[in-house]
Protein backbone atom coordinates (compact mmCIF):
# COMPACT_ATOMS: atom_id res chain seq x y z
CA UNK A 1 0.00 0.00 0.00
CA UNK A 2 1.09 3.64 -0.80
CA UNK A 3 -0.45 6.44 1.35
CA UNK A 4 -1.93 9.45 -0.64
CA UNK A 5 -0.99 13.14 -0.16
CA UNK A 6 -4.26 13.79 1.32
CA UNK A 7 -4.39 10.82 3.42
CA UNK A 8 -0.43 11.64 5.11
CA UNK A 9 -1.81 15.39 5.46
CA UNK A 10 -5.32 13.66 7.80
CA UNK A 11 -2.75 11.64 9.95
CA UNK A 12 -0.46 14.57 10.23
CA UNK A 13 -3.60 16.94 11.71
CA UNK A 14 -4.71 13.69 13.70
CA UNK A 15 -1.55 13.40 15.25
CA UNK A 16 -1.74 17.32 16.58
CA UNK A 17 -5.14 15.88 18.48
CA UNK A 18 -3.50 12.56 19.96
CA UNK A 19 0.10 11.27 19.38
CA UNK A 20 -1.54 7.69 19.12
CA UNK A 21 -3.92 5.93 16.84
CA UNK A 22 -5.80 2.87 16.56
CA UNK A 23 -6.20 1.53 12.70
CA UNK A 24 -9.34 -0.49 12.04
CA UNK A 25 -10.20 -2.29 8.54
CA UNK A 26 -11.95 0.11 6.20
CA UNK A 27 -11.34 3.38 5.06
CA UNK A 28 -12.22 5.48 7.75
CA UNK A 29 -9.64 7.60 9.98
CA UNK A 30 -10.33 8.05 13.58
CA UNK A 31 -8.71 10.09 16.70
CA UNK A 32 -9.59 11.67 19.89
CA UNK A 33 -7.49 13.85 22.38
CA UNK A 34 -6.56 12.34 25.61
CA UNK A 35 -9.16 14.98 27.55
CA UNK A 36 -12.08 13.20 24.65
CA UNK A 37 -12.80 16.67 23.88
CA UNK A 38 -11.64 16.87 20.70
CA UNK A 39 -12.40 13.91 18.13
CA UNK A 40 -11.73 13.54 14.51
CA UNK A 41 -12.75 11.37 11.31
CA UNK A 42 -11.69 11.35 7.77
CA UNK A 43 -12.69 8.79 5.07
CA UNK A 44 -9.90 7.90 2.35
CA UNK A 45 -9.27 6.38 -0.46
CA UNK A 46 -7.15 3.63 0.86
CA UNK A 47 -8.64 0.51 2.89
CA UNK A 48 -6.50 -0.22 5.76
CA UNK A 49 -6.05 -3.92 6.95
CA UNK A 50 -3.65 -5.79 9.02
CA UNK A 51 -2.48 -9.38 7.70
CA UNK A 52 -4.57 -11.02 10.12
CA UNK A 53 -7.45 -8.77 10.11
CA UNK A 54 -7.39 -7.54 13.50
CA UNK A 55 -7.02 -3.62 14.79
CA UNK A 56 -3.47 -2.66 15.02
CA UNK A 57 -2.02 0.89 17.24
CA UNK A 58 0.30 2.92 16.38
CA UNK A 59 1.97 4.81 19.67
CA UNK A 60 3.59 7.68 18.25
CA UNK A 61 2.32 8.63 14.53
CA UNK A 62 4.61 12.02 14.51
CA UNK A 63 7.42 8.88 14.85
CA UNK A 64 5.80 6.62 12.19
CA UNK A 65 5.34 9.37 9.60
CA UNK A 66 8.65 10.26 9.91
CA UNK A 67 9.73 7.19 9.12
CA UNK A 68 7.96 7.10 5.93
CA UNK A 69 9.85 10.30 5.08
CA UNK A 70 13.26 8.19 5.01
CA UNK A 71 12.03 6.26 1.88
CA UNK A 72 11.95 7.92 -1.47
CA UNK A 73 8.45 5.80 -2.07
CA UNK A 74 7.89 3.94 0.51
CA UNK A 75 5.32 0.87 0.23
CA UNK A 76 3.66 -0.42 3.50
CA UNK A 77 2.89 -3.91 4.65
CA UNK A 78 0.54 -4.06 7.59
CA UNK A 79 0.94 -7.32 8.59
CA UNK A 80 0.55 -9.21 11.98
CA UNK A 81 2.73 -7.57 14.03
CA UNK A 82 4.25 -5.29 12.46
CA UNK A 83 3.83 -2.93 9.45
CA UNK A 84 6.89 -3.49 7.27
CA UNK A 85 7.80 -0.17 5.05
CA UNK A 86 10.17 -0.69 1.76
CA UNK A 87 11.51 1.07 -1.15
CA UNK A 88 13.80 -0.61 -3.90
CA UNK A 89 16.82 0.04 -1.21
CA UNK A 90 15.78 0.05 2.18
CA UNK A 91 13.45 -1.27 4.68
CA UNK A 92 11.92 -0.92 8.16
CA UNK A 93 9.94 -3.48 10.35
CA UNK A 94 7.76 -0.46 12.57
CA UNK A 95 5.99 -2.47 15.22
CA UNK A 96 2.85 -2.34 16.99
CA UNK A 97 1.51 -1.13 20.12
CA UNK A 98 -0.81 -2.47 22.83
CA UNK A 99 -4.47 -1.00 21.85
CA UNK A 100 -4.56 -0.87 25.51
CA UNK A 101 -1.55 1.90 26.49
CA UNK A 102 -3.24 4.73 23.85
CA UNK A 103 -6.52 6.32 23.74
CA UNK A 104 -8.42 6.01 21.00
CA UNK A 105 -12.53 6.70 19.87
CA UNK A 106 -14.78 3.74 21.42
CA UNK A 107 -18.12 5.02 20.41
CA UNK A 108 -19.41 7.84 18.13
CA UNK A 109 -21.13 11.25 19.39
CA UNK A 110 -24.58 11.67 18.60
CA UNK A 111 -24.71 15.52 17.74
CA UNK A 112 -27.76 16.99 19.67
CA UNK A 113 -30.05 19.49 18.01
CA UNK A 114 -27.90 22.72 17.01
CA UNK A 115 -28.79 26.00 17.47
CA UNK A 116 -26.03 28.05 15.42
CA UNK A 117 -25.27 27.14 11.65
CA UNK A 118 -23.14 28.74 9.45
CA UNK A 119 -20.40 28.24 6.65
CA UNK A 120 -16.74 29.09 7.77
CA UNK A 121 -14.88 29.58 4.68
CA UNK A 122 -11.07 28.35 4.42
CA UNK A 123 -10.30 31.87 3.95
CA UNK A 124 -11.55 32.55 7.09
CA UNK A 125 -10.29 29.94 8.88
CA UNK A 126 -6.85 30.81 7.77
CA UNK A 127 -7.28 34.19 9.51
CA UNK A 128 -9.02 32.90 12.75
CA UNK A 129 -5.69 30.57 12.60
CA UNK A 130 -2.95 33.09 11.76
CA UNK A 131 -4.79 35.37 14.18
CA UNK A 132 -4.31 33.02 16.88
CA UNK A 133 -0.48 32.90 16.34
CA UNK A 134 0.57 36.33 15.66
CA UNK A 135 -1.30 37.38 19.07
CA UNK A 136 -1.07 34.60 21.01
CA UNK A 137 -4.28 34.36 22.51
CA UNK A 138 -6.10 31.10 24.02
CA UNK A 139 -9.53 31.77 23.06
CA UNK A 140 -12.30 31.62 20.16
CA UNK A 141 -15.62 33.21 20.76
CA UNK A 142 -18.57 32.79 18.07
CA UNK A 143 -21.35 35.35 19.45
CA UNK A 144 -24.24 37.43 18.34
CA UNK A 145 -24.13 40.80 17.79
CA UNK A 146 -26.41 43.66 17.81
CA UNK A 147 -25.96 44.00 14.45
CA UNK A 148 -27.65 40.85 13.78
CA UNK A 149 -24.57 39.42 12.38
CA UNK A 150 -22.79 36.07 13.18
CA UNK A 151 -18.95 37.35 14.55
CA UNK A 152 -15.77 34.59 15.29
CA UNK A 153 -13.20 36.67 17.49
CA UNK A 154 -9.89 35.66 18.81
CA UNK A 155 -9.22 37.11 22.15
CA UNK A 156 -8.33 36.72 25.63
CA UNK A 157 -11.42 36.15 27.44
CA UNK A 158 -9.32 36.72 31.05
CA UNK A 159 -7.74 39.52 30.04
CA UNK A 160 -9.78 42.77 29.83
CA UNK A 161 -7.08 44.37 27.61
CA UNK A 162 -6.52 41.48 25.44
CA UNK A 163 -5.82 42.21 21.75
CA UNK A 164 -8.38 40.82 19.70
CA UNK A 165 -9.11 40.11 16.19
CA UNK A 166 -12.84 39.77 14.64
CA UNK A 167 -14.72 38.36 11.57
CA UNK A 168 -18.19 38.95 10.38
CA UNK A 169 -19.34 35.44 9.39
CA UNK A 170 -22.52 36.39 7.76
CA UNK A 171 -26.07 37.07 9.19
CA UNK A 172 -27.67 35.80 12.43
CA UNK A 173 -31.50 35.36 12.08
CA UNK A 174 -32.07 34.40 15.40
CA UNK A 175 -33.65 36.34 18.64
CA UNK A 176 -31.13 34.26 21.15
CA UNK A 177 -28.04 36.31 22.37
CA UNK A 178 -24.89 33.69 22.94
CA UNK A 179 -21.36 33.40 23.31
CA UNK A 180 -19.89 30.47 22.44
CA UNK A 181 -16.33 29.70 23.75
CA UNK A 182 -13.41 27.80 22.22
CA UNK A 183 -10.16 27.26 23.09
CA UNK A 184 -7.99 27.90 19.88
CA UNK A 185 -5.86 24.60 20.88
CA UNK A 186 -8.28 22.49 20.16
CA UNK A 187 -9.15 24.57 16.94
CA UNK A 188 -6.78 22.00 15.11
CA UNK A 189 -8.46 21.69 11.60
CA UNK A 190 -7.17 20.74 8.04
CA UNK A 191 -7.62 23.78 5.91
CA UNK A 192 -10.85 24.26 4.12
CA UNK A 193 -14.48 24.97 3.64
CA UNK A 194 -16.86 23.60 6.89
CA UNK A 195 -20.26 23.50 7.90
CA UNK A 196 -20.39 24.67 11.58
CA UNK A 197 -23.10 23.33 13.98
CA UNK A 198 -23.33 24.50 17.71
CA UNK A 199 -25.20 23.33 20.17
CA UNK A 200 -26.86 24.77 23.36
CA UNK A 201 -25.11 21.74 25.18
CA UNK A 202 -21.59 22.89 24.59
CA UNK A 203 -20.38 20.44 21.91
CA UNK A 204 -19.59 21.42 17.81
CA UNK A 205 -19.54 19.54 15.16
CA UNK A 206 -17.68 20.61 12.02
CA UNK A 207 -17.51 18.82 8.13
CA UNK A 208 -15.73 19.66 5.36
CA UNK A 209 -17.91 21.13 2.39
CA UNK A 210 -17.02 17.24 0.75
CA UNK A 211 -17.95 15.60 3.78
CA UNK A 212 -15.02 13.50 3.99
CA UNK A 213 -13.73 15.29 7.32
CA UNK A 214 -15.55 15.71 10.69
CA UNK A 215 -14.45 17.14 14.02
CA UNK A 216 -16.49 17.35 17.11
CA UNK A 217 -15.33 19.70 20.07
CA UNK A 218 -15.95 20.56 23.16
CA UNK A 219 -16.97 24.49 24.27
CA UNK A 220 -15.84 25.81 26.97
CA UNK A 221 -18.26 25.68 30.57
CA UNK A 222 -18.87 29.41 30.28
CA UNK A 223 -20.19 29.48 27.23
CA UNK A 224 -23.68 30.80 27.22
CA UNK A 225 -26.90 30.89 25.20
CA UNK A 226 -30.03 33.00 26.33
Amino acid sequence: MKLSETTLEVLKNFASINQSILFTEGNQLDTVSVQKNVLGSATVSETFKSSNGEDFAIYDLNEFLSTLSLFDDPEIEFGEKYAEIKDENSVTMYWYADKEIIVYPTSKIDMPSSEVKFKLSAATLDKLQRATGTLAVPDLLIRSSITSTLVAEVLDKRNDTSNTFGVNLGDYKGESDFKFYFLTERMKLLPGDYDVEISAQKISKLTSSDGKITYWIALEQDSTYE
